[in-house]
């Protein structure tokens, strides 16, 4: 198993090894200049290899190793995080989530980093938004002057609001949100570096399997949060419902997070009272396991959820009276397999987070993912002498080779959405027995709703 910065670095080595041996045989055939030194009287012919040539940096990048180097000769790259860290709705994956992406170069540099070049999101720039637009805007600003990118930057109207700033700085970031907007280059202007399936293509591949196993006579409602991850995943859902025939959602209730200041007792009065077959559910855990506690408690115990994948956290798994009720009832999305999927990408992963003292998580799954599509950006942005702002954005906007370890398909963002556009989506079920809490249904499938979809524009715009 080997990322293309260990090939890259292996060829050089052996490179300079073959370049050695034909040194010696003729001296016309070396590009290397002659000198000689002498040591207690005795001559010693010495080469002198050409300098490497300079790297070309500006914001976040230093020659200089990073504090607490692990490799003392290499220069070191900052990138930034902005997440949910404490209070807000997604605190409970932001906090796995961006140790995940710490572990990650953790990795990377204890192998010798990226061809000379260490990477490190350090706490000065980590900043805790409560996934908040404002506070979101407000660092990037922050972080602006101080990092080359954003290894993670954790909602969709968060990241809309920051991306004045990412644009006058031509700062590359990855989202931790799986808007389809940020397939349009109009939207992202090209700096948004998106991995998995949209939220419309997940719920699309939900409903279709929904209806696989259940037929189309069922009714069903949809509870979200606003804005675009309620929108786009609700949007989704729709689209399928009347591709395979089934009829409109009974009811379409807006939930506000709980955390900020939200009210889940409408919800469960509001479906206790209309019981649908399936709830599809696009809120966070705290939102979903309330709603299906209380929808239990009411004596409705029928129900099915479809939840989109940030409903879950592992959390759930260790609630001795819900988990059984939930094993029952809640079926999930999301873009990639879990934590115990067989791929050497979650081998990595697993490996990391035990050495790291960090207990299995989907979220952390998510963070580590998130990670591949920078590594292969530095990894060529480096190849090419141009460590810049400007130049790092330009090869982010068609990128291509991204190679996930096998977590994902490996992927490119060039071209137009439809030719790039990630379309497969994994079903998980609550199992106590999962190390995250959920085991698959299905291994990654694309339905033929989601196959032949035109994505001619974001499915939510709002």
């Amino acid at each position: 198993m080997k990322n293309r910065w260990l090939v890259f670095s292996s060829l050089l080595v052996v490179l300079a090894l073959v370049a050695a041996a034909c040194g010696d045989d003729d001296a016309a055939t070396t590009t290397t200049t002659a000198a000689t030194t002498t040591t207690a009287g005795t001559t010693v012919a010495t080469t002198t290899l050409p300098p490497e040539p300079e790297v070309a940096v500006d914001f976040g990048v230093t020659k200089a190793p990073c504090s607490d180097a692990v490799n003392d000769g290499n220069g070191c790259i900052y990138l930034g995080v902005i997440s949910d860290l404490t209070d807000g709705p997604f605190a409970a994956l932001g906090v796995p989530l961006t140790q995940a992406q710490e572990d990650f170069w953790g990795v990377v540099n204890a192998n010798g980093g990226i061809d000379g070049w260490d990477v490190v999101i350090t706490p000065e720039n980590t900043i805790d938004a409560h996934y908040d637009a404002a506070q979101t805007a407000e660092g990037a600003v922050t972080l602006a002057d101080r990092v080359l990118g954003l290894a993670q930057s954790l909602g969709t109207p968060q990241t809309l609001g920051a991306l004045p700033t990412l644009v006058e700085g031509e700062i590359v970031a990855a989202p931790a949100t799986w808007f389809s907007g940020w397939a349009f280059s109009d939207v992202d202007q090209g700096l948004i570096m998106e991995s998995g399936a949209p939220y419309c293509f997940e719920a699309m591949n939900g409903m279709d399997y929904l209806v696989d196993n259940r037929g189309t006579d069922f009714t069903w409602a949809l509870v979200a949060f606003p804005g675009d991850y309620g929108g786009d995943y609700g949007a989704g859902a729709k689209i399928a419902a009347a591709l395979l025939g089934l009829d409109e959602p009974v009811a379409e209730i807006l939930q506000i997070p709980v955390s900020f200041g939200g009210d889940i007792v409408p919800a469960v009065t509001q479906l206790a009272g209309l019981q649908p077959d399936v709830i599809v559910m696009v809120t966070g855990p705290t939102e979903m396991a309330g709603i299906a506690a209380g929808l239990f408690q009411t004596g409705f115990q029928t129900f099915q959820i479809l939840g989109a994948g940030p409903t879950w956290n592992v959390a759930l798994k260790g609630n001795a009276d819900l988990m059984p009720l939930l094993e029952a009832a809640y079926i999930g999305t999301a873009p990639w397999g879990g934590w115990d999927t067989d791929s050497d990408g979650h081998a990595a992963m697993r490996a990391a987070a035990e050495a790291a003292g960090q207990s299995p998580s989907g979220s952390y799954v998510a963070g580590w993912v998130w990670q591949y599509p920078w590594l292969a950006l530095l990894t060529e942005a480096i190849e090419s002498g141009d460590l810049t702002r400007a130049n790092v954005a330009a090869l982010a906007a068609d990128l291509g080779g991204i190679d996930y370890q096998g977590m994902l398909p490996e992927r490119s963002y060039a071209g137009e959405p439809n030719d790039h556009v990630v379309r497969s989506t994994v079903i998980n079920k609550a199992d106590a027995d999962g190390s995250d809490g959920v085991s698959p249904l299905t291994s990654a499938f694309v339905s033929e709703i989601a196959a032949d979809f035109d994505l001619a524009a974001p499915c939510f715009v709002g």
